[in-house]
Formats: C-alpha cells, sequence, structure tokens
C-alpha cells in the first residue's frame, strides 16, 4: 500500500516506489553530486553587485541533482553573458536567477524533501511541483509582485536548465501554470510625482553637492558619482540601469544645437521598443538630448576617474570608483543599485530632506523620472505623443504608469459638485434653452464658460464646472451615456487621470445629480443608456480633447 505524505493541506506528494528505473544523464554537462568540487560560480561586475553565488550550503540537503543543475546552468549563463558581452543575458539578470530564482526555491525543495523522505532528482520537478511551488510563495511573508519576481527568477532558471539539456523530463508546454500571478502589473504603484516645493529643496542640495565635487580635483567617490546619477536622472529622466551601464563615450555633439548633447545610452527591453535607433547600431537603442550642465557633470566623471577606470576590468565603463571598505579598498568598483540606494538615503538625511507633509523624502532614479515626464506632459499641453517620446515608451504606458492630472484637478472638481448642488435646490425650475451632449445649457453661446464670440461652447467636460449647466429629466439618457462610457474606457483613459478626472464626475451623478429624480426613472434612464448609449458617448474621444 502506498503512503501519502502532506504537507500544507492538499501539499502531497506519493511514496517513492513509481521512481524506480529512472535513467540519468551520462555526458560531460551531468551535474554534479560532490560537496567537494568548487560550489561557487563567479559573477562579473553587474548593476546588482553581486559578485559570487555559493551554492554550497544547498548540498546534502536532499536534492543535490537539482542544486547541481542550477548550479552548471547558472555556469553555462555566466559564459554565454561574457563572451556575447551581456546580448544573450546581462550579468544582473543572471545574478537575478540566484537571488531572487533559487534561494527561494531552495527552502521549498528541503520542505519538498522532507514530506518526501527521499532525494529529489530533475525527474521529480513536474507541473504537480510548480503548482506547490506557487503555493508555497503564496504562503511566504512577500508581497504579491515579489512572488511573481521569485517564481518568474525561478522559471527562467529552469528553463535554462531545460535548454542546457539538465532537465530533459520536463515538457516545457505543460510544466508551467498560463498566469499564476494575474494582473500583477495592476498592483505595482507607480512612483508619486515630487512636489514643486520637493523638487525645489531636492535642486538647492544637489546644487551644494556639485559646488563641493566641482571644487576639488580628487577622484569621484562612490556617494560623488550617486549625487551625479541623482543629476543627470532629474535632467533626463533615464531609467536606472542605462545610467549605471553609462560609457565614457556617451556624450556627443549635437548635430544641431551647439547649447545642446546628445547622451547615448544602451536600454535591453529596446529591442522591442525602439527599433529606429537598433537599426543604425546594435548598441544604441535612445538618446536623449540633455542640457550642458549634465553633459559636464559626465565630462568631470570621466576626467576626475581616468586613472580608476584604467584598473578597471572594463576602463569604458563610466561609473567607477575606488573603494573604501574592507577587501575593496582602493580597488576599482563599479556603482552598483544597491549602493546608489545606500548612497541616495544618505544624501536626503544629510540635507534633511522632506515631503510637504514633514515626512523624510523617499527618493530613487524611477521618482525623478516619472518627476520629469509629468513636468514634459504638463507643459506641452498634456500632449501624451510629445511626452512619450520623451520617455521613450508607448502611449499606453505613459497612461497607465507616469501621467498624473495636475492636484488641483481634482480639488476643482470637488468645488464643482458643491456649486451645482446649489444651483438644482435654488433654481429646480430653471428651463434650458440648448442641450450639450452631456445634458443642457442656459446659453451655449454665452453661458458662464462659453467663449462669447458667437460660437457655441465646446467645453464639454467643463459643463461640470459651469454655472450654466442645467440637467432636466430629458438629459439623462445623455448623462448616463456618458457615464457608462467613463467606466468602460477606465483602461484606455489612463488610471490616473480618469481617477484625477472622471473619478469625481461619477461621483457627482450619482451622489448630486441622480437623487434629485424619481429613483425608478433614473433606473431606466441608466440601464438604456448602458446598452443604448448616444452616439455621442461610445468612447470618450471627445472627452479627451476636452481635458
Amino acid at each position: 500500500m502506498k503512503k501519502d505524505f502532506t504537507l500544507e493541506g492538499d501539499f502531497k506528494v506519493q511514496e517513492a516506489g513509481e521512481r524506480a528505473n529512472r535513467e540519468t544523464t551520462d555526458s560531460s554537462d551531468a551535474p554534479r553530486s560532490s560537496e567537494s568540487e568548487n560550489t561557487l560560480v563567479a559573477l562579473p561586475e553587474n548593476t546588482r553587485g553581486i559578485r559570487n553565488a555559493d551554492f554550497g550550503p544547498f548540498y546534502g540537503q536532499g536534492f543535490d541533482e537539482i542544486t547541481a543543475a542550477c548550479q552548471r546552468t547558472l555556469e553555462k549563463l555566466v559564459a554565454e553573458s561574457v563572451k556575447t558581452k551581456g546580448k544573450s543575458l546581462s550579468v544582473s539578470t543572471i545574478a537575478g536567477y540566484w537571488s531572487n530564482g533559487f534561494r527561494y526555491f531552495a527552502p521549498f525543495l528541503s520542505l519538498f524533501h522532507a514530506a518526501s523522505g527521499e532525494r529529489l532528482t530533475m525527474a521529480d520537478l513536474n507541473a504537480e511541483t510548480i503548482k506547490r511551488f506557487i503555493q508555497y510563495l503564496r504562503n511566504e511573508p512577500l508581497e504579491y509582485t515579489g512572488q511573481k519576481g521569485c517564481f518568474s527568477a525561478t522559471k527562467s532558471l529552469l528553463r535554462a536548465c531545460h535548454r542546457f539539456g539538465l532537465w530533459p523530463e520536463a515538457d516545457m508546454k505543460t510544466a508551467w501554470p498560463a498566469n499564476p500571478f494575474p494582473n500583477s502589473n495592476k498592483r505595482v504603484k507607480s512612483q508619486k510625482v515630487l512636489s514643486k516645493n520637493e523638487k525645489r529643496f531636492l535642486i538647492k542640495a544637489l546644487r551644494i553637492e556639485m559646488e563641493r565635487i566641482v571644487a576639488h580635483s580628487e577622484p569621484l567617490t562612490g556617494y560623488d558619482l550617486s549625487v551625479c546619477v541623482l543629476s543627470i536622472a532629474l535632467s533626463t529622466g533615464m531609467n536606472l540601469t542605462p545610467i549605471l551601464e553609462l560609457t565614457t563615450d556617451c556624450v556627443q555633439p549635437h548635430p544641431l544645437k551647439s547649447n545642446l548633447r546628445l547622451l547615448v545610452s544602451f536600454k535591453r527591453r529596446g529591442n522591442a521598443t525602439h527599433v529606429v535607433a537598433l537599426r543604425k547600431s546594435e548598441e544604441v537603442s535612445e538618446m536623449a538630448s540633455i542640457h550642458l550642465y549634465a553633459a559636464n557633470a559626465i565630462d568631470l566623471i570621466v576626467t576626475r576617474n581616468a586613472t580608476t577606470r584604467a584598473q578597471f576590468d572594463d576602463p569604458n565603463r563610466l561609473l567607477v570608483y575606488k573603494g573604501t571598505r574592507g577587501k575593496y579598498v582602493d580597488k576599482p568598483r563599479r556603482l552598483t543599485s544597491s549602493l546608489l540606494k545606500y548612497n541616495i538615503n544618505a544624501f536626503v538625511d544629510q540635507h534633511q530632506l522632506q515631503t510637504d507633509d514633514g515626512k523624510p523624502l523617499t527618493l530613487n532614479v524611477s521618482r525623478l523620472r516619472q518627476t520629469l515626464l509629468n513636468r514634459v506632459w504638463e507643459m506641452s499641453g498634456q500632449d501624451p505623443l510629445m511626452t512619450a517620446r520623451t520617455g521613450r515608451h508607448a502611449v499606453e504606458t505613459g497612461n497607465a504608469h507616469y501621467w498624473e492630472a495636475p492636484p488641483e484637478a481634482e480639488t476643482n472638481m470637488r468645488f464643482l459638485g458643491e456649486a451645482r448642488v446649489e444651483e438644482l435646490l435654488s433654481t429646480p425650475t430653471i428651463i434650458a434653452s440648448d442641450r450639450t451632449p452631456v445634458a443642457s445649457c442656459q446659453d451655449v453661446r454665452r453661458g458662464h464658460r462659453a467663449p462669447k464670440d458667437g460660437e457655441p461652447c465646446q467645453d464639454y467636460l467643463g459643463c461640470f464646472r459651469c454655472k450654466s449647466f442645467v440637467v432636466t429629466g430629458d438629459d439623462l439618457h445623455r448623462l448616463f451615456s456618458f457615464y457608462w462610457a467613463a467606466l468602460r474606457n477606465y483602461d484606455t483613459f489612463g488610471g490616473k487621470r480618469w481617477a484625477k478626472y472622471l473619478k469625481q464626475v461619477i461621483r457627482l451623478i450619482d451622489e448630486e445629480i441622480a437623487p434629485h429624480f424619481d429613483a425608478v426613472f433614473v433606473s431606466k434612464q441608466r440601464e438604456r443608456a448602458k446598452y443604448q448609449p448616444h452616439p455621442f458617448w461610445r468612447d470618450l474621444s471627445m472627452a479627451r480633447m476636452a481635458i
């Protein structure tokens, strides 16, 4: 009789009577299982700052074959990356397979081994095992997006094992569930834009630091480089990894304007989003015109740290400095994301940077990018194409993650609701003389928000903050057609813009306008508008033009 081993509810592993007669791989790439062999995988310099992956502690825990296969795979991936100069996979990505992948997968395997009582092999990894691993992650004290990240890194590592022939039993079509962490992108909170005061104090602090750096002549430290990175990020809106991977020749003369130069960088995901640039060169995927003060900061780094870079493995890497602690004293080191985060926190503490409500300011490169792109969006009259071109991303990406309506938008709409309630109560018998796509108006040519030049008013969304705005029973079909269009087009309109511009309108219709009419009549018109919308409000094209 076969026994069942139960773990965490229905986490069951059959006894290994069915595991007999398994064949082992007989090749030069066969996984090692001896702890006496080298268990350390050296990683080249990378933006994560991880230099070694030590598999030693994971041997002898009942899943040596899996550990050895993952170690051998990591070694092969590193060799591929070095050979192709990072074009196959970046070393940072491979380091993530270790730090976010195997190091979370190994404790699960240890638990799996304890439940089964037998040594685990690569053949034990199947669709059922993967489902149990997902269950294990969901019980871990990790955020939803963190669970998804660990699963993705583990999946990528095991798929690489299969590619190298170290997991031949697996069927890649059936081993992985389609989407175990749905809507994870919607759960990621975008960085909040710096307010005007927060940005002003940040610029003041950066100016003080840059003046200090320029006044000296010695090589720049890791802290100094971090200050320069903040200056570059604030000026260009670049992402973190492209900044950390800048080369010494990244600044080029501008072909047309003498007061500008071009900052040339490489973005690894540019294969999908920067096709035009990639046609010209495999090394370039984005170009940003920058003011000379940012270019001068880069020139300063090139000049002052030339001697340090000459001693580094890659002398063309821009952000290199001399270490000051432990075994790295006086040795050239590359600026990593972890050290940058530490130095930014020190910068914030030193200059006592705070939010508008007096809390310590949270500062990072992503937030500076968010701030710059929102400034471009406002200055361009909320032009999505121009802003997307500046940020080097798709319009849909900007809608979902970057653009925010100005803070006064919500305040104005709240005030509007109050003004509209008073009008309805004080002049309930008012009769409209003109119809608009939203409802009615006392005078579309000479009303409160009309242009008063003889032309009819076209500010349809502005109706809700217009003193001439009138809603009668005959208007409810059009009003609720707009209402349903706003709800249906949340994603395409852009979540942040929707929340700022339309959320309050929905509230006004539900709470301030609809209660003034018969509830049965309102319900009837609401349902009619949902399935038979007014032609003007089949989408939000006109609302986008009005904003």
